[in-house]
């Protein structure tokens, strides 16, 4: 799947015709869309729709943000994609419209997987390369090639390591909040002191 990748500059494409508060989210997505490698218009769009009390559709979109019907249509279907956000029905209405999960366990969990698996899994192919030309230069010094080994070495064991998290990391998105980390390991969360409440224990 192609990945929409991140422009360099974080602030939101238009403005004029969002509240401040609206504003507020789309910022906030799109600082979390840059962290995570995606394009601005990724958490533009995840940020105007999360922020909506109600569906919208594509032209809105399109139009709120000040983005190009390109932009919206790659955005939405990649978030489409991880189910951060799904098109909803309108009966007596042709056009599609387009709601934000409001889970974001779900929402990163998802997106997750969708981004650091496959780059993790596409760096064992690079890893592989380094390794061929090592073996293949011929004018290497020993010392330099058992360094080179070293270094592969050390960078093939992080990224097979981090690939064994991943499942870990599933399981982590998936526990509701006041039972992490407990949970998480097989353990029971403590019992709330008399008068409190389990939040308040958490």
């Amino acid at each position: 799947m192609n990945v929409p990748t991140r422009e360099t500059d974080p602030s939101p494409h238009g403005t004029a015709k969002l509240s401040d508060v609206e504003i507020g989210f789309v910022r906030f997505f799109v600082h979390l869309a840059m962290q995570l490698n995606l394009a601005r218009s990724v958490g533009e769009i995840f940020g105007y729709l999360f922020a909506s009390p109600e569906p919208r559709t594509f032209d809105q979109v399109v139009d709120a943000l000040e983005i190009s019907k390109g932009s919206a249509s790659q955005g939405l279907k990649f978030l489409g994609k991880i189910s951060a956000v799904s098109i909803v029905y309108v009966p007596g209405d042709r056009r599609s419209y387009y709601q934000a999960e409001g889970s974001m366990r779900k929402v990163f969990g998802d997106a997750f997987r969708e981004t650091v698996r496959p780059q993790l899994e596409s760096n064992r192919h690079y890893l592989h390369e380094i390794e061929q030309l090592t073996e293949a230069a011929g004018d290497m010094t020993p010392e330099m090639g058992e360094h080179y080994r070293t270094r592969l070495s050390s960078l093939r064991g992080w990224n097979d390591k981090a690939l064994m998290l991943l499942p870990l990391l599933d399981k982590l998105f998936s526990l509701p909040a006041p039972l992490f980390p407990f949970n998480l390991f097989g353990a029971k969360p403590p019992e709330p002191v008399d008068g409190e409440s389990p939040e308040a224990s958490s």
